[in-house]
């Protein structure tokens, strides 16, 4: 049913949807939504014909992360371009291993993601660090 309506460009994004949608994840979702000042952040939620509802979360006119609602979490994703040193940047980062080994490239191999489902507030250091990675690159 959630992700019916994150494809509805009538669904509304306000704070009662998320909080239904997202269940036991949305405290999780809130603190992370607290941190957009100390990281100069802003979100701004997008409908795409192509992929529904996407929350575009940016740091002046670069996009940080683009993040979505689903039923019972939240999925952020961090793009970077498909240099060696963005790549030996993460692995240097206090990250999980689970994170710096699973990063996708993008179908034709310009960037690649690092993408989290998050569940709860635990997750969230991880999200803090790859912030502050992405915003020291250029």
């Amino acid at each position: 049913m959630i992700e019916q309506l994150m494809k509805d460009s009538n669904t509304k994004m306000t704070v009662e949807f998320l909080s239904k949608a997202l269940g036991d994840s949305f405290p999780a979702w809130q603190k992370f939504n607290e941190s957009f000042p100390k990281f100069e952040l802003s979100l701004e939620w997008r409908y795409y014909r192509d992929g529904g509802w996407l929350a575009k979360i940016t740091r002046k006119k670069n996009t940080i992360i683009w993040a979505s609602a689903s039923e019972g979490f939240f999925s952020v994703s961090f793009l970077f371009s498909e240099k060696p040193h963005f790549r030996a940047g993460i692995q240097e980062l206090d990250i999980s291993d689970d994170l710096k080994n699973n990063t996708k490239s993008t179908p034709k191999g310009t960037f690649f993601a690092i993408a989290i489902d998050v569940y709860n507030e635990s997750q969230l250091s991880n999200i803090y660090k790859l912030i502050d990675y992405k915003k020291s690159v250029k």
